[in-house]
């Protein structure tokens, strides 16, 4: 795909019930691609996530739905492999993605009364119904708001680090000189 936004009529999508599928590639999102900005390689060089992940990919399904009361939904599914630092070893580590999100869409503005009825609701996020739903942008704000702050290996990293009160004491050698 190419970094224009593919724009969607969300409340067309959802009536007619369509499905739309395909994959991003990193290069897609600059503003992910500016959380995960740079990666080292092995000889010290900058390489940039552009460079490096030319093969990753987000996977996305997109799904419309209308219920018999008329209300319209849309159904977001994401998977990929993001690549970043492990904030323990920092090391490069994988972070593995499968999201799902489930959209009312609604034309309620926020000032009825009503608005604060459907905000209540945690079964579905509020979007806002348009003529030219930026999906890009969604899916990249998903991302975003689903990458954690501090990511970290599952379990124990692979190279060993030392905890603060496991450093070697300095002064164990000369305590055997003393005992001789």
């Amino acid at each position: 795909m190419s970094t224009h936004p593919l724009l969607i009529d969300n409340i067309a999508f959802a009536k007619r019930n369509e499905h739309l599928a395909g994959s991003l590639s990193l290069a897609d999102c600059p503003r992910l691609a500016e959380l995960l900005a740079s990666q080292s390689s092995d000889d010290g060089e900058t390489v940039s996530l552009k460079e490096s992940a030319q093969d990753s990919s987000i996977n996305f399904t997109l799904n419309g739905e209308t219920n018999a009361a008329g209300q319209h939904f849309l159904h977001l599914a994401l998977s990929g492999t993001l690549i970043t630092y492990c904030q323990r070893c920092l090391e490069q580590m994988p972070l593995n993605l499968n999201l799902s999100f489930d959209y009312q869409i609604s034309d309620i503005n926020a000032d009825d009364a009503d608005a604060a009825e459907f905000e209540d609701s945690d079964e579905y996020d509020m979007q806002e119904a348009s003529q030219a739903m930026d999906l890009l942008a969604l899916i990249e704000d998903e991302i975003i708001m689903a990458t954690p702050i501090a990511p970290l290996h599952e379990g124990n990293c692979a190279h060993g680090t030392m905890q603060s009160g496991e450093k070697p004491n300095p002064f164990a050698v000369l305590k055997g000189l003393i005992k001789s």
